[in-house]
Protein backbone atom coordinates (compact mmCIF):
# COMPACT_ATOMS: atom_id res chain seq x y z
CA UNK A 1 0.00 0.00 0.00
CA UNK A 2 1.07 3.62 -0.50
CA UNK A 3 3.18 5.50 2.02
CA UNK A 4 1.17 6.74 4.98
CA UNK A 5 0.62 10.43 5.65
CA UNK A 6 -1.22 11.61 8.78
CA UNK A 7 -4.54 13.05 7.68
CA UNK A 8 -5.19 16.74 8.42
CA UNK A 9 -6.85 17.24 11.81
CA UNK A 10 -10.18 18.36 10.31
CA UNK A 11 -10.38 15.20 8.19
CA UNK A 12 -9.40 13.00 11.12
CA UNK A 13 -12.11 14.62 13.23
CA UNK A 14 -14.71 14.23 10.50
CA UNK A 15 -13.84 10.57 9.93
CA UNK A 16 -13.91 9.86 13.67
CA UNK A 17 -17.32 11.48 14.11
CA UNK A 18 -18.88 9.93 11.05
CA UNK A 19 -17.65 6.40 11.76
CA UNK A 20 -19.13 6.21 15.24
CA UNK A 21 -22.35 4.51 14.12
CA UNK A 22 -20.48 2.12 11.83
CA UNK A 23 -18.04 1.08 14.56
CA UNK A 24 -20.88 0.50 17.01
CA UNK A 25 -22.32 -2.10 14.65
CA UNK A 26 -19.12 -4.15 14.42
CA UNK A 27 -17.05 -3.49 17.56
CA UNK A 28 -17.76 -3.52 21.26
CA UNK A 29 -17.43 -0.14 23.03
CA UNK A 30 -15.34 1.77 23.87
CA UNK A 31 -13.55 1.13 20.53
CA UNK A 32 -12.89 4.42 18.74
CA UNK A 33 -10.74 5.88 15.97
CA UNK A 34 -7.17 6.40 17.19
CA UNK A 35 -5.56 7.78 14.03
CA UNK A 36 -6.37 8.41 10.38
CA UNK A 37 -3.79 8.28 7.60
CA UNK A 38 -4.20 9.50 4.04
CA UNK A 39 -3.05 7.22 1.24
CA UNK A 40 -1.95 9.36 -1.68
CA UNK A 41 -1.68 8.36 -5.32
CA UNK A 42 -5.06 6.66 -5.70
CA UNK A 43 -8.06 7.39 -7.90
CA UNK A 44 -10.35 7.18 -4.87
CA UNK A 45 -9.89 9.10 -1.64
CA UNK A 46 -8.31 6.41 0.50
CA UNK A 47 -7.67 6.41 4.25
CA UNK A 48 -6.15 3.89 6.64
CA UNK A 49 -8.01 4.07 9.95
CA UNK A 50 -6.30 2.76 13.09
CA UNK A 51 -8.68 1.90 15.90
CA UNK A 52 -7.98 2.01 19.62
CA UNK A 53 -7.76 -1.82 19.69
CA UNK A 54 -4.99 -1.66 17.02
CA UNK A 55 -7.28 -3.04 14.31
CA UNK A 56 -6.93 -1.30 10.95
CA UNK A 57 -9.69 -0.43 8.50
CA UNK A 58 -9.65 1.02 5.00
CA UNK A 59 -12.04 3.86 4.19
CA UNK A 60 -12.52 4.27 0.45
CA UNK A 61 -14.53 7.20 -0.93
CA UNK A 62 -15.69 7.86 -4.47
CA UNK A 63 -13.53 10.19 -6.61
CA UNK A 64 -14.22 13.91 -6.58
CA UNK A 65 -17.14 14.95 -8.84
CA UNK A 66 -14.73 16.95 -11.01
CA UNK A 67 -12.58 13.89 -11.76
CA UNK A 68 -12.83 12.75 -15.39
CA UNK A 69 -13.49 9.02 -15.45
CA UNK A 70 -13.82 6.31 -18.11
CA UNK A 71 -17.25 4.66 -18.11
CA UNK A 72 -16.20 1.56 -16.19
CA UNK A 73 -14.66 3.58 -13.35
CA UNK A 74 -17.96 5.24 -12.46
CA UNK A 75 -19.03 1.95 -10.87
CA UNK A 76 -15.72 0.77 -9.39
CA UNK A 77 -16.77 1.38 -5.79
CA UNK A 78 -20.19 -0.19 -6.24
CA UNK A 79 -18.65 -3.21 -7.99
CA UNK A 80 -16.08 -3.65 -5.22
CA UNK A 81 -18.79 -3.58 -2.56
CA UNK A 82 -20.93 -6.11 -4.45
CA UNK A 83 -17.95 -8.41 -5.01
CA UNK A 84 -16.76 -8.32 -1.40
CA UNK A 85 -20.29 -8.96 -0.19
CA UNK A 86 -20.47 -12.05 -2.41
CA UNK A 87 -17.05 -13.41 -1.52
CA UNK A 88 -17.40 -12.74 2.22
CA UNK A 89 -20.36 -15.15 2.25
CA UNK A 90 -17.98 -17.90 1.10
CA UNK A 91 -15.27 -17.01 3.65
CA UNK A 92 -12.57 -16.95 0.98
CA UNK A 93 -8.97 -16.46 2.13
CA UNK A 94 -7.03 -13.32 1.12
CA UNK A 95 -10.28 -11.32 0.74
CA UNK A 96 -10.90 -8.41 3.17
CA UNK A 97 -14.15 -8.29 5.10
CA UNK A 98 -16.58 -5.59 3.97
CA UNK A 99 -17.98 -3.76 6.99
CA UNK A 100 -20.12 -1.07 5.41
CA UNK A 101 -21.08 0.36 2.03
CA UNK A 102 -22.96 3.61 1.59
CA UNK A 103 -23.87 4.11 -2.09
CA UNK A 104 -25.62 7.42 -1.44
CA UNK A 105 -22.97 9.03 0.70
CA UNK A 106 -25.26 9.99 3.53
CA UNK A 107 -22.48 9.74 6.11
CA UNK A 108 -19.25 11.01 4.62
CA UNK A 109 -20.39 13.12 1.71
CA UNK A 110 -19.47 10.96 -1.30
CA UNK A 111 -20.34 7.28 -1.53
CA UNK A 112 -17.87 5.14 0.39
CA UNK A 113 -17.08 1.71 1.75
CA UNK A 114 -15.25 0.47 4.82
CA UNK A 115 -13.39 -2.83 4.85
CA UNK A 116 -10.73 -4.54 6.90
CA UNK A 117 -7.13 -3.73 5.99
CA UNK A 118 -4.84 -6.52 4.77
CA UNK A 119 -1.20 -5.59 5.45
CA UNK A 120 1.38 -6.67 2.92
CA UNK A 121 3.78 -5.63 0.18
CA UNK A 122 2.72 -5.63 -3.46
CA UNK A 123 4.19 -8.38 -5.60
CA UNK A 124 5.83 -5.93 -8.00
CA UNK A 125 7.74 -4.36 -5.09
CA UNK A 126 8.91 -7.60 -3.49
CA UNK A 127 9.38 -9.82 -6.54
CA UNK A 128 13.17 -9.32 -6.71
CA UNK A 129 13.46 -10.66 -3.15
CA UNK A 130 11.57 -13.89 -3.84
CA UNK A 131 13.10 -17.27 -4.56
CA UNK A 132 11.86 -19.45 -7.42
CA UNK A 133 10.00 -21.68 -4.96
CA UNK A 134 8.33 -18.71 -3.29
CA UNK A 135 7.11 -17.41 -6.67
CA UNK A 136 5.75 -20.85 -7.53
CA UNK A 137 3.90 -21.06 -4.21
CA UNK A 138 2.35 -17.62 -4.75
CA UNK A 139 1.34 -18.62 -8.28
CA UNK A 140 -0.39 -21.77 -7.06
CA UNK A 141 -2.19 -19.83 -4.32
CA UNK A 142 -3.42 -17.31 -6.90
CA UNK A 143 -4.63 -20.12 -9.14
CA UNK A 144 -6.53 -21.68 -6.25
CA UNK A 145 -8.10 -18.33 -5.35
CA UNK A 146 -9.09 -17.64 -8.97
CA UNK A 147 -10.82 -21.02 -9.02
CA UNK A 148 -12.69 -20.32 -5.77
CA UNK A 149 -13.86 -16.96 -7.10
CA UNK A 150 -15.01 -18.50 -10.41
CA UNK A 151 -17.15 -21.06 -8.58
CA UNK A 152 -19.68 -18.25 -8.09
CA UNK A 153 -22.01 -18.17 -11.09
CA UNK A 154 -25.03 -16.22 -12.27
CA UNK A 155 -27.90 -16.56 -14.73
CA UNK A 156 -26.70 -13.76 -17.03
CA UNK A 157 -23.53 -12.01 -18.20
CA UNK A 158 -22.32 -8.46 -17.61
CA UNK A 159 -21.39 -6.09 -14.81
CA UNK A 160 -22.31 -7.00 -11.24
CA UNK A 161 -24.64 -4.01 -11.06
CA UNK A 162 -26.44 -4.84 -14.30
CA UNK A 163 -26.96 -8.48 -13.38
CA UNK A 164 -28.20 -7.55 -9.89
CA UNK A 165 -30.84 -5.35 -11.56
CA UNK A 166 -31.87 -8.16 -13.96
CA UNK A 167 -30.33 -6.20 -16.84
CA UNK A 168 -27.58 -8.68 -17.73
CA UNK A 169 -26.91 -10.14 -21.18
CA UNK A 170 -27.88 -13.61 -22.40
CA UNK A 171 -24.50 -14.35 -23.99
CA UNK A 172 -20.90 -13.65 -23.06
CA UNK A 173 -20.25 -12.45 -26.61
CA UNK A 174 -22.89 -9.74 -26.26
CA UNK A 175 -21.70 -8.69 -22.80
CA UNK A 176 -18.04 -8.56 -23.84
CA UNK A 177 -18.77 -6.50 -26.97
CA UNK A 178 -20.71 -4.00 -24.85
CA UNK A 179 -17.78 -3.82 -22.42
CA UNK A 180 -15.27 -3.32 -25.24
CA UNK A 181 -17.40 -0.69 -27.00
CA UNK A 182 -17.52 1.25 -23.75
CA UNK A 183 -13.71 1.44 -23.66
CA UNK A 184 -13.57 2.46 -27.33
CA UNK A 185 -16.13 5.20 -26.69
CA UNK A 186 -13.98 6.39 -23.77
CA UNK A 187 -11.08 6.67 -26.21
CA UNK A 188 -13.15 8.49 -28.82
CA UNK A 189 -14.47 10.93 -26.21
CA UNK A 190 -10.95 12.27 -25.60
CA UNK A 191 -9.78 11.93 -29.21
CA UNK A 192 -7.17 9.21 -28.69
CA UNK A 193 -5.42 8.18 -31.88
CA UNK A 194 -6.19 4.45 -32.32
CA UNK A 195 -6.90 2.15 -35.29
CA UNK A 196 -10.60 2.00 -34.39
CA UNK A 197 -11.70 0.41 -37.66
CA UNK A 198 -9.18 -2.43 -37.43
CA UNK A 199 -9.91 -3.02 -33.74
CA UNK A 200 -13.67 -3.23 -34.28
CA UNK A 201 -13.24 -5.42 -37.38
CA UNK A 202 -10.98 -7.97 -35.70
CA UNK A 203 -12.97 -8.05 -32.47
CA UNK A 204 -16.27 -8.56 -34.30
CA UNK A 205 -14.76 -11.21 -36.61
CA UNK A 206 -13.31 -13.32 -33.80
CA UNK A 207 -16.07 -12.74 -31.24
CA UNK A 208 -17.98 -15.99 -32.08
CA UNK A 209 -15.25 -17.75 -30.06
CA UNK A 210 -16.88 -16.22 -26.97
CA UNK A 211 -20.02 -18.29 -27.53
CA UNK A 212 -18.19 -21.26 -26.04
CA UNK A 213 -18.68 -19.65 -22.62
CA UNK A 214 -22.12 -20.76 -21.47
CA UNK A 215 -22.00 -20.23 -17.70
CA UNK A 216 -21.58 -16.67 -16.34
CA UNK A 217 -18.78 -17.00 -13.78
CA UNK A 218 -17.44 -14.38 -11.40
CA UNK A 219 -14.12 -13.03 -12.64
CA UNK A 220 -11.96 -10.09 -11.55
CA UNK A 221 -10.48 -8.78 -14.81
CA UNK A 222 -7.33 -7.36 -13.18
CA UNK A 223 -6.80 -10.43 -10.97
CA UNK A 224 -3.11 -11.30 -10.84
CA UNK A 225 -1.83 -7.82 -11.69
CA UNK A 226 1.42 -7.66 -9.63
CA UNK A 227 0.53 -4.23 -8.23
CA UNK A 228 -2.68 -5.74 -6.82
CA UNK A 229 -1.22 -8.91 -5.29
CA UNK A 230 -0.20 -8.59 -1.62
CA UNK A 231 2.64 -10.68 -0.19
CA UNK A 232 3.64 -11.08 3.46
CA UNK A 233 7.18 -9.59 3.62
CA UNK A 234 8.20 -12.08 6.33
CA UNK A 235 6.80 -15.41 5.14
CA UNK A 236 6.91 -14.43 1.42
CA UNK A 237 3.46 -15.96 0.99
CA UNK A 238 0.31 -14.58 -0.58
CA UNK A 239 -1.68 -12.61 2.00
CA UNK A 240 -4.26 -10.68 -0.03
CA UNK A 241 -5.40 -9.10 -3.28
CA UNK A 242 -6.97 -5.80 -4.32
CA UNK A 243 -8.51 -4.37 -7.50
CA UNK A 244 -11.99 -5.72 -6.80
CA UNK A 245 -13.74 -3.04 -8.86
CA UNK A 246 -13.02 -4.81 -12.17
CA UNK A 247 -15.25 -7.83 -11.48
CA UNK A 248 -17.85 -9.02 -14.01
CA UNK A 249 -19.98 -12.08 -14.65
CA UNK A 250 -18.22 -13.66 -17.61
CA UNK A 251 -15.35 -15.97 -18.54
CA UNK A 252 -13.05 -17.00 -15.69
CA UNK A 253 -10.13 -16.98 -18.14
CA UNK A 254 -10.47 -13.23 -18.74
CA UNK A 255 -8.54 -12.66 -15.50
CA UNK A 256 -5.18 -10.99 -16.13
CA UNK A 257 -3.39 -13.94 -14.57
CA UNK A 258 -4.42 -16.18 -17.49
CA UNK A 259 -2.85 -13.92 -20.12
CA UNK A 260 0.35 -15.91 -19.78
CA UNK A 261 -0.17 -18.27 -16.83
CA UNK A 262 2.63 -20.16 -15.13
CA UNK A 263 2.28 -23.94 -14.66
CA UNK A 264 1.69 -23.28 -10.96
CA UNK A 265 -1.25 -20.95 -11.68
CA UNK A 266 -2.82 -23.53 -13.99
CA UNK A 267 -2.17 -26.28 -11.43
CA UNK A 268 -3.78 -24.21 -8.69
CA UNK A 269 -6.79 -23.43 -10.84
CA UNK A 270 -7.32 -27.15 -11.15
CA UNK A 271 -8.36 -27.55 -14.77
CA UNK A 272 -6.49 -27.70 -18.04
CA UNK A 273 -5.81 -24.26 -19.41
CA UNK A 274 -7.49 -24.17 -22.81
CA UNK A 275 -5.12 -24.31 -25.77
CA UNK A 276 -7.91 -24.96 -28.26
CA UNK A 277 -8.47 -22.55 -31.13
CA UNK A 278 -11.50 -20.87 -29.47
CA UNK A 279 -9.51 -20.56 -26.24
CA UNK A 280 -6.60 -18.90 -28.02
CA UNK A 281 -8.97 -16.57 -29.86
CA UNK A 282 -10.64 -15.55 -26.62
CA UNK A 283 -7.28 -14.71 -25.05
CA UNK A 284 -6.48 -12.48 -28.04
CA UNK A 285 -9.78 -10.67 -27.54
CA UNK A 286 -9.06 -10.19 -23.84
CA UNK A 287 -5.50 -9.04 -24.56
CA UNK A 288 -6.79 -6.51 -27.10
CA UNK A 289 -9.27 -5.19 -24.53
CA UNK A 290 -6.58 -4.82 -21.87
CA UNK A 291 -4.23 -2.99 -24.25
CA UNK A 292 -6.88 -0.48 -25.29
CA UNK A 293 -7.95 0.01 -21.67
CA UNK A 294 -4.36 0.69 -20.54
CA UNK A 295 -3.94 3.27 -23.29
CA UNK A 296 -7.24 4.96 -22.43
CA UNK A 297 -6.37 5.23 -18.73
CA UNK A 298 -3.30 7.33 -19.53
CA UNK A 299 -5.55 10.03 -21.00
CA UNK A 300 -7.81 10.10 -17.95
CA UNK A 301 -5.01 10.42 -15.39
CA UNK A 302 -3.26 13.58 -14.20
CA UNK A 303 0.20 12.06 -14.53
CA UNK A 304 0.31 10.47 -17.96
CA UNK A 305 2.91 7.69 -18.26
CA UNK A 306 4.13 7.93 -21.86
CA UNK A 307 6.38 4.87 -21.50
CA UNK A 308 3.46 2.73 -20.29
CA UNK A 309 1.30 4.07 -23.11
CA UNK A 310 3.98 3.28 -25.70
CA UNK A 311 4.31 -0.28 -24.37
CA UNK A 312 0.52 -0.76 -24.44
CA UNK A 313 0.40 0.52 -28.02
CA UNK A 314 3.17 -1.88 -29.03
CA UNK A 315 1.31 -4.78 -27.44
CA UNK A 316 -1.92 -3.68 -29.12
CA UNK A 317 -0.35 -3.77 -32.59
CA UNK A 318 1.20 -7.18 -31.86
CA UNK A 319 -2.16 -8.50 -30.69
CA UNK A 320 -4.00 -7.13 -33.73
CA UNK A 321 -1.45 -8.79 -36.01
CA UNK A 322 -2.06 -12.13 -34.26
CA UNK A 323 -5.83 -11.65 -34.48
CA UNK A 324 -5.55 -11.15 -38.23
CA UNK A 325 -4.12 -14.67 -38.58
CA UNK A 326 -6.92 -16.41 -36.65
Amino acid sequence: MSSLLPAPSHIEKEVSEKLVSVLQQHFLPPIHVARVYSLAGHLHSLYLVRLSNEAHLVLKCSPKPTTSLPRREHVLLDTEARLLSLLNKNSLPYIPQLLHYDPLGDLLGPSFLIRHHIPGTTLDNIDSQLTSQERKAIGKSLGLLAKRISQNNSDSFGSLGQVAKAAGRKSWREAFLVLFEGVLHDAEDVFINLPYGEIRHQVCRISPALDEILIPRLVVIDFGQPSQVLVDPESKRLCGISGFGTAVWGDAYMAKIFENPSPQVVDGFGSCYSKTQPGSARQLLYSCYRCVHRIVLQYYRKNRDTAAEAEARRQLMTTLAKMATV
